[in-house]
């Protein structure tokens, strides 16, 4: 009976716990400007000394909103771009900033540069990788520990009462040891599954900072972290030389 208490101790700890709910999925739509609907999506544009930014809301990722963005630069001069330039400002129902708890700041959130993430999810990979590999080494150290004790037990047996407890010892830590070594490497499987995906996601994004020449353009998604709280977005192309604004309606529905 011992025995199945600690098997079902250690399969609580190591298991997964899965709950039903709904789903609420984002939605942002374009407001205070002209639109256009084209493939399902509702388009703004804005241009401001020759750069022209066009942009739609593409859904979520993650905790990031992302926006399909095309940008032009229609002057006569290489401009340096970079998704970092967008910011969003998230607004309550008055269009007024979101602002921290003790009332000090606004939030403000960056756009992501997709090479940047690249290099954070190798690093994860990599930190999986060790920790794997140091998991191993206690597994082993563990189950060693218990087949050690468990042959020592041999000499325990004029005395059954010490002969016992020391088997069922051993067997115990073998068992940890095994069980252990299930969970670890199904937590591996899931957390490499999930980084491989980011990976490949963040590969893929081709809007990069870059010089984009004249009269050339370049398109990709921009992924900007989401506020839950905002009734509105405003989303910002800010640079030294321009300055471009579009402002979205926040809005959720449960599927």
């Amino acid at each position: 009976m011992k025995k199945i208490f600690i098997y079902f101790c250690l399969l609580v700890f190591f298991g997964s716990i899965s709950s039903c709910s709904s789903i609420k999925t984002m939605s942002l739509r374009p407001i205070e400007q002209e639109s256009i609907f084209a493939d399902g999506k509702e388009i703004v544009k804005k241009e401001d000394n020759g750069l022209k930014i066009v942009a739609s809301y593409d859904g979520s990722y993650h905790d990031y909103m992302v926006f399909d963005v095309e940008i032009f630069n229609n002057s006569d001069s290489a401009i340096a771009i970079s998704p970092k330039n967008f910011r969003a400002f998230p607004l309550d129902s008055q269009k007024q900033n979101l602002r921290t708890a003790d009332g000090q700041s606004i939030f403000e959130y960056e756009g992501i540069e997709p090479a940047e993430e690249v290099e954070v999810v190798r690093n994860k990979m990599d930190y999986q990788e060790r920790k794997l590999k140091r998991a191993k080494t206690v597994n082993t150290i563990l189950f060693i520990g218990g087949l050690l004790t468990s042959i020592s037990s041999q000499s325990s047996r004029g005395n059954p009462e010490r002969f016992i407890r020391s088997v069922d010892i051993g067997q115990t830590m073998m068992n940890v040891s095994q069980v252990k070594r299930i969970a670890d490497h199904q937590e591996f499987y899931s957390k490499m599954d999930r980084l491989e995906h980011e990976y490949r996601t963040w590969s893929s994004e081709g809007f990069r900072a870059t010089t984009l020449a004249p009269h050339t353009s370049i398109r990709g998604g921009v992924f900007i972290e989401a506020n839950l709280q905002a009734k509105f977005v405003q989303i910002n192309y800010l640079t030294p030389t321009h300055n471009i604004d579009f402002l979205f309606e926040q809005s959720f529905a449960k599927k």
